[in-house]
């Protein structure tokens, strides 16, 4: 198990989650969050379905531009909210408040979530980043539950952007929650900690996912290439070299961005060659920045 120590103070974490929502809202809805914030969860579970119809759902975030890098520290690491709505925040607010009220606010927080729609399940989820510590298992309960389900809304939630999953989810089931995000579609570009927990298990079943799609004449998803790539098979190099003449630009960046993982040093020469040639600038940045990372590796080092 992961350490359970936490990074951060509950109350302070959500106290910056509200300064980034209450300049969001009128006086009206702040007051209304205001009055909610002290129900007993009992009485919240029933308020809790109408936070989008009072709060909006209008970005948390107003400037598009800021989007990308917005996040808060939270019990268990940075929590990205750059794609939360108003609704959003104000729920995981409410939810947080009031199960850390409770004897067992994980438990609490499993209960909620069990009765609750999708998304107040979705609010749960992400609670569990704004309540202060208490025993796992619960909270790993919910992460579990959230990850027998196919609806995106829920996977997303209990993996993506979640730093309680990221630290305590254990090697199996990390493992297990990335080939299903590939396999339902749900963005793995959200996992925190990916690359680092990305194991040679991971990568061979990430190669033979992508050996039954291509027998299938199914398309490969992009993420999977540099993930594979942090420990290659036979034969991925090689792949990749082929794919750096893809005519389709991203392609072409997939595969500069999965040599670089890669660390092959058989792999400079083709990503210098096709350097030379390359004329779009996105492609060209990447290629640039595989160049340095392949141009580092001592020459004689061939991966096996």
């Amino acid at each position: 198990m992961s350490d359970p120590t936490p990074e951060r103070d509950a109350l302070e974490a959500r106290t910056d989650l509200l300064a980034r929502l209450s300049p969001r809202l009128n006086e009206t809805t702040r007051a209304w969050l205001e009055a909610q914030g002290a129900l007993p969860l009992s009485e919240l579970r029933e308020v809790l379905p109408r936070t989008a119809r009072t709060l909006g759902t209008k970005g948390l975030i107003a400037a598009f531009a800021e989007r990308a890098g917005a996040s808060v520290e939270a019990v268990w690491g940075a929590v990205p909210i750059g794609a939360w709505t108003l609704s959003d925040a104000g729920s995981v607010l409410l939810v947080a408040q009031a199960v850390e009220r409770e004897q067992d606010p994980y438990a609490a927080l499993f209960a909620t979530y069990d009765a609750g729609g999708t998304e107040v399940k979705v609010a749960c989820l992400r609670a569990l980043n704004f309540v202060g510590p208490c025993a796992i298992g619960p909270g790993l309960e919910l992460i579990a539950d959230a990850g027998r389900t196919y609806l995106p809304e829920l996977l997303g939630a209990a993996w993506a952007g979640n730093p309680f999953s990221a630290r305590f989810l254990s090697d199996h089931d990390y493992r297990k929650a990335v080939l299903k995000a590939f396999f339902c579609e749900v963005p793995v570009e959200g996992f925190l900690r990916l690359e680092e927990r990305a194991d040679a298990e991971l990568a061979k079943s990430l190669c033979d996912y992508v050996d039954e799609r291509l027998a299938a004449g199914r398309t490969i998803p992009r993420p999977i290439w540099p993930l594979a790539a942090l420990h290659p098979r036979p034969g991925l190099v090689g792949r990749l070299i082929g794919m750096l003449e893809h005519p389709d630009a991203e392609e072409r960046i997939t595969a500069a961005r999965a040599l670089a993982n890669a660390q092959d040093a058989r792999a400079l020469s083709f990503v210098r060659e096709r350097r030379s040639r390359e004329s779009e600038p996105t492609v060209q940045a990447v290629l640039e920045v595989a160049l340095e990372t392949l141009s580092q590796l001592p020459q004689s080092e061939v991966s096996a």
